[in-house]
């Protein structure tokens, strides 16, 4: 796959994400999980406090899209190696009775990690 179309795909989602988070944190909220209005005051700050960093690693693929491969392949392996221990935390957060999260809430996430695996092994310019 194009190293400037993962780049792309995976940018714009990630920029989506920080959009949404803070525009529907309180929907997110009470659709993904299950505790007292305390909690979901504060997982809802969650929300928004962690869209900026979305937003910067969103960024940070779409302005490096026309670098060379070789740039490309260690940005893509960064986004590899750091997203592993989200998923053990979507796992934990899957697991847990307070969520109501499954599967089908990290498709967007499964899916940029699938771009990326399959173009770090097999980048075309």
């Amino acid at each position: 796959m194009k190293t400037k179309l993962s780049l792309t795909i995976i940018g714009v989602i990630m920029i989506l994400q920080a959009i949404a988070y803070p525009l529907f944190s309180e929907t997110l909220t009470d659709m993904m999980f299950n505790v007292g209005d305390d909690a979901k005051e504060a997982l809802e700050l969650f929300q928004i406090a962690v869209a900026p960093m979305f937003f910067m690693v969103g960024l940070l693929m779409l302005l490096t899209r026309s670098t060379d491969i070789k740039t490309a392949k260690n940005i893509l392996l960064a986004f590899i190696i750091a997203y592993i221990p989200a998923f053990i935390g979507f796992y934990n957060l899957a697991s847990s009775p307070l969520t109501n999260a499954g599967i089908t809430d990290f498709i967007p996430d499964i899916l940029m990690f699938g771009i990326a695996i399959f173009t770090y092994i097999k980048p075309k310019k």
